[in-house]
C-alpha cells in the first residue's frame, strides 16, 4: 500500500522533471546557447565575396541600401550592421550597404539670386559639391549670379548625377571687395573646404602631402603650411586661391579654436577703403 502511494507521488515528479529537462535542452539547442560567430569586416568586398565570407561562418548578407562614393570600388560593401568584430548567433543576417555602380540622377536646383551660404547649403543637402567660387562685378556681394557645370551654364531642373561639382559665379561688388586671409594650419581636407567657402576663397595647388601613402592618409592629413600665410590684417581679392602643404603626421597640429566661426570670415574691405 505504501509502495503504491510512493510510486503515485514520485511518478508525476519524475515526468515533470523529464519534461522540464527536455524543454530546457531543446531551448538551449534551438537558441544555440553559448554558440557565437564573430562578424568579419566586409568593407570593400563585393557582394559575392561578402556572402562567401559570411557563409563560412553560418551567416548571410542582406542588402538594405546603396550609396555612391568615389572612395570605394563600385558594387563593394561600404557599411554593415552588426559591425565587424561583434559576436552573433549562427544563422544571423548581416545587413549591408553597397556602393552603387552609378550615381543617382537628381534635378539641378535654382541657385541664382541666392546668397553664397544658401547656395552651398542647398548643394550640400542634395549631394552636390562646390567646384569653385568665381567672382564678377555685381552690386550684390556674394550673391549667386550664375551656376556652371563643366564650364557651361546649367539650368534649374536639368538632370545631373549626384556627387558632381558646381561652379558658383558670385557678385564681387562694385569696389573690388577684399577679404582677410584665413589661418588654415591644422585643418583637415573637409575643414579646409568649409573654411575656404566661408572666406569666399578657393583652394589653389596642393603642393605636397607629406607621409600620405594611402587615400586614408590623405583624408586624415592636416595643413602644415599655406601660401599666402594666414593673417587677418592682410586682404586678398574675393575668389583668390591659397596653396597648401599637408602632412599625415598630425601630432601637435591643431586649428584655431574659432576656425568654424563664420563671423571671422565675413568682413570685407574695398580697394577704395585701402587707398
Amino acid at each position: 500500500m505504501f509502495k503504491k502511494r510512493f510510486i503515485s507521488i514520485l511518478l508525476p515528479l519524475l515526468v515533470a522533471a523529464v519534461l522540464l529537462f527536455g524543454g530546457w535542452f531543446w531551448l538551449r539547442t534551438y537558441t544555440k546557447h553559448g554558440v557565437a560567430m564573430r562578424v568579419p569586416d566586409l568593407t570593400g568586398m563585393s557582394l559575392n565575396e561578402a556572402q562567401a565570407a559570411l557563409g563560412s561562418r553560418q551567416l548571410s548578407a542582406l542588402v538594405i541600401d546603396s550609396v555612391y562614393t568615389d572612395d570605394q570600388p563600385k558594387g563593394s560593401v561600404v557599411d554593415q550592421d552588426p559591425d565587424a568584430g561583434q559576436e552573433v548567433k549562427p544563422g544571423r543576417k548581416i545587413y549591408v550597404v553597397l556602393n552603387a555602380n552609378h550615381p543617382k540622377m537628381i534635378d539641378m536646383p535654382k541657385l541664382v539670386d541666392l546668397s553664397k551660404r544658401q547656395a552651398i547649403s542647398v548643394l550640400d543637402i542634395i549631394g552636390l559639391k562646390v567646384k569653385e567660387l568665381q567672382y564678377k562685378p555685381d552690386p550684390c556681394v556674394d550673391c549667386v549670379i550664375a551656376q556652371l557645370y563643366e564650364g557651361r551654364p546649367i539650368a534649374a531642373d536639368e538632370r545631373i548625377r549626384r556627387g558632381e561639382a558646381i561652379t558658383l559665379v558670385l557678385g564681387s561688388g562694385d569696389k573690388g571687395e577684399r577679404v582677410p586671409i584665413p589661418d588654415l594650419v591644422g585643418l583637415t581636407n573637409a575643414e579646409l573646404t568649409m573654411v575656404l567657402n566661408m572666406a569666399s576663397l578657393n583652394l589653389g595647388v596642393l603642393v605636397e602631402c607629406q607621409g600620405c601613402n594611402t587615400a586614408a592618409d590623405s583624408t586624415l592629413a592636416r595643413v602644415r603650411r599655406q601660401s599666402p600665410p594666414g593673417n587677418s590684417k592682410d586682404r586678398i581679392a574675393l575668389g583668390s586661391t591659397i596653396d597648401i602643404w599637408l602632412t599625415a603626421d598630425t601630432a601637435g597640429l591643431k586649428p584655431r579654436t574659432d576656425w568654424n566661426d563664420p563671423k571671422q570670415y565675413h568682413g570685407t574691405d574695398s580697394l577704395d577703403d585701402q587707398q
